[in-house]
């Protein structure tokens, strides 16, 4: 045994097993990590993403599109540093591709772009159904429609309004535009004293139930003007002859050429109103042929009258009259 530790091949065997062993050990623990980095880098994660907008690709200016949801889910998986970054920043686009494609019901499937291949990409729903109609675009007049007109003054009402522009083009799928019954601007007029000047009002359109329908409107805005006035109403006028005759006068004929006032107050009070009362004429004091001012007296109710005063002709003839004459019958 001392001989072979004197030996020299002897030591140089094992220094060869001795770093043979060092190798192996080195490139085992290299290994080991080289294993350990591999596995972290291929981990797997899955994240589902929520509300992604689906972009629409198709020719607009000739088809209108229905059936198609505002937002999809969007799962996606795979190692986890391709992962994070589509999850945090979604710079992604889920899209549904039309163009080819005629007037209809198809079935197309959703696309996606922007995703690393790394990842599987699972879209929900994958596959829908559309409806494409060619679109049509006409011009309908603008009504106005009156919120809160109960609430206006009963001694004002409306006159006739006008709209700036009174058309509209209305664009939609055929199938819509076929079910316009009405456009209208919408005013409030509830708490309203005076005349509306241009004022900017949105345009609806309805179809013959009231239902609102979902077109393109073009302007979305009218400007409408509208007069508001005291309420009035014109009604015949008389005259009569009041008071005893002047001795030696005798009152042939009281009249006047006015045959009708305006009168102005509430809706309830006009309405019940059909003639003004016989406008007394004072003739106790006359004594020959003459045209006298005579005030029109208010009804109750009523806030005011036009003309206030009217000019009245009273002929007169000389004759016997007694005393204690009267003019009125």
């Amino acid at each position: 045994m001392d001989n072979w530790f004197k030996s020299v091949w002897f030591i140089r065997i094992i220094s060869l097993m001795l770093a043979g062993l060092l190798w192996v050990t080195v490139n085992v623990d290299n290994n080991m990590d080289s294993d350990s980095l591999f596995f972290n880098q291929s981990s797997s994660d899955m994240e589902v993403m929520e509300n992604i907008p689906l972009e629409i690709r198709f020719d607009s200016e000739e088809y209108v599109v229905s059936g198609i949801p505002q937002e999809v889910s969007v799962s996606v998986e795979g190692p986890t540093s391709a992962v994070a970054p589509v999850s945090r920043q979604k710079n992604f686009t889920v899209f549904v591709d039309l163009n080819g494609l005629g007037p209809g019901t198809h079935e197309v499937s959703l696309q996606h772009s922007g995703i690393s291949n790394q990842l599987a990409v699972t879209l929900d729903p994958k596959i829908i159904e559309v409806t494409i109609e060619q679109k049509v675009t006409e011009d309908y007049e603008v009504n106005i429609d009156y919120i809160n007109q109960g609430n206006l003054d009963s001694a004002l009402e409306l006159g006739e309004p006008e709209v700036d522009p009174s058309q509209v083009a209305i664009t939609g799928a055929s199938s819509v535009i076929e079910r316009v019954a009405s456009v209208k601007a919408i005013i409030d007029v509830g708490g309203a004293t005076e005349s509306i000047e241009a004022q900017e009002a949105p345009v609806k359109v309805y179809d013959n139930q009231g239902n609102e329908l979902n077109v393109l409107v073009d302007p979305t805005t009218v400007n409408v003007s509208v007069p508001i006035a005291t309420r009035t109403k014109s009604i015949p006028l008389n005259v009569a002859a009041r008071g005893g005759n002047t001795e030696g006068v005798l009152i042939e004929s009281v009249s006047t050429e006015t045959e009708e006032v305006t009168i102005s107050g509430p809706k309830e009070v006009l309405d019940g109103i059909e003639a003004l009362p016989e406008v007394p004429v004072d003739v106790s004091e006359v004594t020959e042929s003459q045209t006298v001012e005579v005030d029109i007296p208010l009804p109750e109710g009523v806030t005011s009258v036009q003309p206030e005063t009217i000019e009245v002709d009273i002929e007169v003839v000389e004759g016997e009259a007694g005393d204690d004459g009267d003019a009125t019958e």
